[in-house]
């Protein structure tokens, strides 16, 4: 997916696996900019997340799978920041067979606005500071209390083959009015589970929703995420064939 220019430097200058990737844009300038590279893109020009109603749009994440289940029945929705880090191999190919839905865990500080900010540069904008107020809120309100913090899907990489989950997301984001990771907060909404009930129908076992080459800082989130990456060790036997930075 792609709208606006923030994750621009992000995108790889070539398609690392043509005929391979599809990119859903939500705007003229990137529908451009990602066909010049080389990718192969489609254009959304009916967007239902445009962000008059609060920062909604991450919603189109949501409105990219449904599209794309639509047209092809089984998708793996990537952000930019998530890395093939080694081959598809046969375990792979048999551990997407395991679960029609499959999207990892991370880890945010209950206290998360401020925690976010702890990591950042001063004098941060307004707006991300609106921004992290509304994450604070909707990952305390949807998400699962572990220790200081709150566990929520991560929505960076998704495995679907139920094509109804797209549209099921998209209704219950409009629905429910999500501002923030509204990607997240609407899976949050629709599993309606505990969090080992979620762990064993939807977590994946090829990737991590936060890398733990990224964790590796003195703050309170780093801290938490490296604690609960063991946890999660325990639970489910993970082989990176990604890496979510």
């Amino acid at each position: 997916m792609l709208w606006g220019g923030n994750v621009n430097h992000e995108i790889p200058r070539i398609p690392l696996y043509p005929e391979q990737e599809i990119v859903y844009c939500f705007d003229y300038e990137s529908f451009w900019f990602i066909q010049e590279l080389g990718y192969e893109a489609k254009l959304v020009k009916d967007t239902k997340f445009d962000g008059k109603k609060g920062y909604n749009k991450f919603g189109r994440k949501l409105q990219a799978l449904d599209l794309a289940l639509q047209e092809f029945g089984e998708v793996l929705l990537l952000d930019w920041d998530c890395f093939i880090l080694k081959p598809f191999d046969k375990n792979f190919y048999d551990s997407l067979k395991e679960k029609p839905i499959q999207i990892p865990l991370y880890i945010q500080h209950k206290d998360t606005k401020n925690a976010v900010l702890e990591m950042l540069v001063k004098d941060q904008s307004p707006s991300l500071l609106r921004e992290l107020e509304d994450l604070e809120v909707g990952m305390n309100k949807y998400g699962w209390e572990w220790e200081e913090g709150v566990i929520a899907p991560n929505f960076g990489f998704v495995y679907c083959r139920d094509k109804s989950f797209g549209k099921k997301l998209v209704d219950i984001a409009l629905e429910h009015n999500l501002n923030s990771v509204v990607d997240e907060f609407a899976t949050l909404i629709y599993v309606d589970c505990t969090l080992e009930e979620y762990i064993e129908k939807y977590v994946p076992r090829v990737v991590k929703g936060r890398s733990d080459q990224m964790i590796i800082y003195d703050t309170r989130i780093h801290k938490l995420s490296r604690k609960f990456s063991k946890w999660l060790d325990t639970k489910v036997n993970i082989t990176n064939y990604f890496e979510h930075v």
